[in-house]
């Protein structure tokens, strides 16, 4: 029953129109359910924090994570400002609309994709391997533990939105670098290898550890070659095939632009419960164990793809 060829006809639609073409993908399995959160956007950066700080640095800068309602911040003063009603509101902005999103809905309650698909679930051991791999960073200070200790959240509305203040990430995260990157004037991280990194072949991809976590397990998955940042259908099946093989972790994908590598393709996964997936969400369509949804009463607007799997 078509997971893949429905979410990636979603992702399809949103790229081919202005208002949706930046994209963000969340994959997670949750007890029998595999589900897709499609997040589309209309513009990178909210105005609300750039008309406050007059400071590109001095912001949200919504990824998978931010659109899903958990958002990260590096500064004392972002952090402060990052009251319910701002992060509501900026998220709100970013967001494609309802009303950008009719005609998807529409085509949506019409017809799914319920073709059959298969997934390759035969690597055994997993995520014995990822908490290997986790505690070995751990063990030689490749991953800075302190990003996970200590860290100040707040969290408003019944959990629909979490806060962070992660001042460690702030190493990583400026408008300089990511010039830098989009210029390819920095070195790809992915590419060399940096010490005490230790890095597993898996299905194409190299699994590594995110050296500065936003959550525990936090990894990256780097195709094995120096390919522009995408998202396709075999993308997509390698996102499902990781959860499935990895069911406590999920995968995301974050679309053009953004703060991450964009030159080399990649994913990020780890083990964290979204504030989203508290949310209401209303059924568009449903068919032979696939159900096609759209997220209502959040600060984002996400289709949501379930489809039925057996343990």
């Amino acid at each position: 029953m078509g997971f893949l060829t429905t979410a990636y006809g979603i992702i399809q639609w949103m790229e081919g129109n202005e208002r949706t073409k930046i994209i963000n993908v969340i994959v997670k399995k949750r007890g029998k359910s595999l589900t897709a959160y499609i997040f589309p956007r209309w513009t990178r950066l909210p105005i609300n924090y750039v008309r406050h700080f007059n400071d590109p640095d001095k912001t949200i800068k919504p990824g998978s994570s931010e659109m899903a309602g958990f958002v990260i911040t590096v500064d004392r003063d972002v952090y402060e400002f990052s009251t319910f009603e701002n992060v509501w509101e900026a998220l709100d902005y970013v967001s494609s609309t309802h009303e950008d999103l009719k005609p998807l809905y529409e085509e949506l309650s019409k017809e799914i994709d319920t073709s059959p698909e298969e997934f390759n679930t035969s690597f055994k051991g997993l995520e014995e391997v990822i908490d290997r791999l986790w505690r070995k960073g751990i063990e030689n200070g490749f991953i800075k533990k302190e990003c996970l200790e200590g860290i100040e959240s707040k969290v408003f509305k019944g959990g629909l939105i979490e806060v962070q203040y992660n001042p460690l990430r702030k190493t990583i995260v400026s408008k300089s670098k990511v010039e830098k990157r989009k210029k390819g004037e920095e070195v790809c991280p992915y590419c060399i290898k940096e010490e005490g990194r230790e890095d597993i072949p898996w299905n194409g991809y190299i699994l590594s550890a995110n050296p500065y976590p936003y959550y525990d397990h936090h990894l990256v998955i780097v195709n094995r070659k120096h390919i522009y940042q995408y998202i396709d259908l075999p993308a997509l099946k390698v996102m499902a095939e990781f959860v499935l093989n990895a069911p406590h972790y999920f995968c995301v994908y974050n679309g053009p632009p953004g703060t991450s590598i964009l030159t080399h393709m990649h994913f990020q996964a780890g083990i964290y419960n979204f504030p989203v997936e508290k949310a209401k969400k209303e059924v568009l369509n449903e068919e032979e164990g696939l159900r096609v949804s759209r997220i209502i009463d959040f600060p984002t607007r996400a289709v949501v793809v379930e489809k039925r799997v057996e343990n």
